[in-house]
């Protein structure tokens, strides 16, 4: 089956994004795919964003300006909205690789079993760009092994579960390693995808991260990711010490 005339269903989150948020708009709306939907949830913005989304809301299919309760509220607000077949989340701040990822992927023929298409990413951090090869599915039992940037999955899947609003930053790990463990199948389409900007994104914090993963491994008895992740913790934990250390003296 040649997905040449499937709804894709695109969604970006943002609050307070007005420095970042006309480049993630323009990587979407600039697609050669045809057939997208556009959606943007916005947190509520003060800061000019919502003026920018209204710059171009001829292009959007959906958008609203409310509170919410976090970046995972938001999204599963966008679930809801979401009428696609697949569905995709490029936050504010990060883009698609090119114009054509989109249609690079559904115009190949795609196995009706696959609940979850995903690729390669470019890193950006402190101006620097690297490349994250997505890892073997094996690695899901350590962190994520792909950006959620990145990836597309099966809308109804989505609507099956949502985020968990237990987690503030992890909440993407915790529902792929769920639908993962329950049998979903996974593909991997050899190509960049998505940009994703580290620290311009609404994932910061690596503490909270490290805790809340150690949170969901507690709770599904994922000796590794404890293990590794209570590691993490420690080392990051020791350099800031250090920092601090250093700059005293």
């Amino acid at each position: 089956m040649i997905f040449t005339n499937t709804l894709i269903s695109i969604v970006t989150v943002s609050y307070n994004a007005v420095t970042t948020i006309e480049e993630t708009i323009l990587s979407v709306i600039n697609q050669t795919y045809q057939n997208l939907e556009y959606i943007i949830i916005d947190g509520g913005s003060t800061d000019g964003t919502v003026g920018i989304i209204k710059k171009y809301q001829d292009k959007i299919a959906y958008w609203v300006s409310e509170p919410d309760k976090g970046i995972y509220d938001a999204m599963n607000k966008g679930i809801d909205r979401a009428t696609g077949e697949w569905i995709n989340f490029m936050n504010s701040g990060d883009s698609f690789y090119d114009r054509n990822v989109v249609s690079d992927l559904f115009f190949e023929k795609i196995d009706e079993k696959i609940d979850v298409l995903y690729g390669d990413t470019i890193l950006c951090t402190d101006k620097k760009k690297h490349l994250f090869k997505a890892r073997k599915l094996i690695s899901i039992e350590k962190s994520l092994p792909f950006c959620h940037q990145s990836c597309f999955i099966n809308t109804k899947i989505m609507r099956e579960k949502y985020y968990d609003l237990k987690y503030k930053i992890c909440a993407d790990y915790d529902f792929f390693y769920k639908i993962h463990k329950e049998g979903k199948k996974f593909h991997y389409a050899s190509m960049m995808i998505s940009v994703y900007e580290m620290g311009k994104g609404l994932s910061k914090n690596k503490y909270e991260w490290y805790r809340e993963c150690i949170q969901i491994a507690r709770r599904k008895n994922i000796v590794r990711l404890i293990i590794y992740q209570w590691y993490n913790l420690y080392c990051l934990t020791m350099k800031n010490i250090c920092s601090t250390l250093i700059k005293t003296t």
